[in-house]
This record gives C-alpha cells, structure tokens and sequence, in this order.
C-alpha cells in the first residue's frame, strides 16, 4: 500500500522559514563561535598548565590524585598566571628596555624557518584587534584600481607627494587600499583626486566590510531589496516593487 504524498508548503510559507533560518544562523553563529574559540583558549590553559598545577596542589596538601576541588583551584591559578603573564609583558612592551628584548625576540622568530612563514601574519591579525594603535584614515573612497572599470573601497591617507603633483599638474592624494580578510595590509596608491568617489561610510563600517569580505554592507549602501514586515497577501508584490524601484546614488559630494 503506497503511502499518501505530503504536499510541499506554499512557496511564501518556504521564503518566510528560509528567511528566518538565514536569520537564525546570522544570530547564532557568532555566539557560537565566540564561546567556541573561548572554550579553545581555556581547554589550551587548562591542559598545559591547569592540570600541572592541580597536580602540585594535591601533592603539597598530602593528596595522591587531584579531585575536583583541587581541579578547580589549579584552573583558576592557570587562568591569573595567565593574565598576570600578559599585563606582565604589556608593562613590560610599554618601557624602552622592554621595546629593545621583545623586538630583539621577534627578530629572532622571523629567523626560524618555519616560524617566520607564520608568525608575521599571526602578530598582524592579533595586532589590528587587540592593541589600541587604531589605524588613522581620513575618508573611505572607491577608487579605480587595479584599473579602470573596476573599482575598489580604499582610505584617505594624505595630498599626494609634491613631487609627483608637479609632474603630473593634478591635485593628487594617496589612497591605502586594504586587502581582505586583514586589512591592516595592503597597497598605497597615487591618483588624481577628480578620479576618487568619496564614500559616505565610516571607518568602522568600511573595516567591517573589508573584514568580511563584502558580506557586511552597511544598510544604507546595500543594494537588496528591503524586508519589511509584509501581510502574507503582500509579500510577493512588495518584494517586487522594492527590486524594481530605482535606487538614487548617496555618494558624498566633493568639498
């Protein structure tokens, strides 16, 4: 006896579960992945120097193997040698003989074959979200590059060199075009100010963008149709419209 067909849901009823599963993993995953990565960094903490000193406590108190009490205590011991370690070498980056051995340090890691092909780019991706040196921009442009037809989101950095304004006999400015997904590397460039398309978007919102890709477009910029709160009746013409309607250009004018 063949069993009965289950009729698929409406084609709105399916964009709506779509839309709110889409919805669900932008809400989740990064939750997720932060308590995923924190839980790395404790287990790392744990296993290297928490599970030692659990053991160095039981064995000072008279204790063969270490309970959970003294789990515990070895843990929470880990994680303040820890951040102590860390504001330790802060304080310790902060002063000139600190500068001097902690350079000298890193010199010496970018002469270890297999480390110096990982660790410069490690220091830069911890470096652009830990420390407090924020990069200094003074407006976000499109500017076309890597040549004409194809545009990309660079930085404001300063006029152009005189030398190069004399030759040319333009108002020249140097734009930092960031690469993806570490921006804090990248490409300077030379070109005419005539040729750059101020942006109205803030640093924030442009390192975001660099950052994820492309994913992060901030609302006001993005090109795809709004998702209003629609009645069932109204989604599909609504959505419609919104595609089809012509979108004005918010480019900041030249001062």
């Amino acid at each position: 006896m063949t069993q009965p067909v289950q009729p698929l849901p409406p084609p709105k009823a399916r964009r709506k579960l779509t839309r709110f599963l889409l919805t669900g993993l932008a809400v989740l995953l990064p939750v997720v992945l932060t308590a995923y990565i924190v839980l790395l960094i404790y287990n790392f903490v744990d296993a290297n120097l928490g599970s030692w000193l659990s053991r160095r406590l039981a064995s000072a108190l008279g204790e063969g193997e270490p309970n959970a009490a003294f789990r515990a205590g070895g843990n929470i011991l880990a994680v303040g040698i820890v951040l102590l370690a860390a504001l330790t070498a802060g304080a310790l980056a902060a002063s000139f003989i600190g500068r001097r051995i902690i350079g000298g340090l890193q010199q010496l890691m970018l002469k270890v074959p297999f480390v110096r092909a990982i660790y410069p780019y490690v220091k830069q991706v911890t470096d652009f979200f830990l420390t407090d040196n924020k990069l200094r921009f003074h407006t976000v442009v499109a500017v076309p590059y890597p040549r004409k037809g194809i545009w990309s989101l660079g930085f404001v950095t300063g006029r152009g060199m005189r030398s190069i304004s004399e030759v040319t006999g333009e108002d020249m400015v140097h734009v930092f075009i960031p690469s993806s997904p570490t921006p804090v590397t990248g490409y300077v460039i030379f070109l005419p100010r005539r040729d750059v398309i101020e942006l109205p978007l803030t640093v924030d919102e442009a390192l975001r963008f660099c950052i994820s890709g492309g994913v992060l477009v901030p609302g006001r910029e993005s090109n795809e149709p709004p998702r209003g709160t629609q009645d069932e009746d109204g989604d599909e013409a609504a959505e419609t419209a919104a595609a089809e309607a012509p979108s004005s250009p918010t480019w900041a004018t030249d001062e």
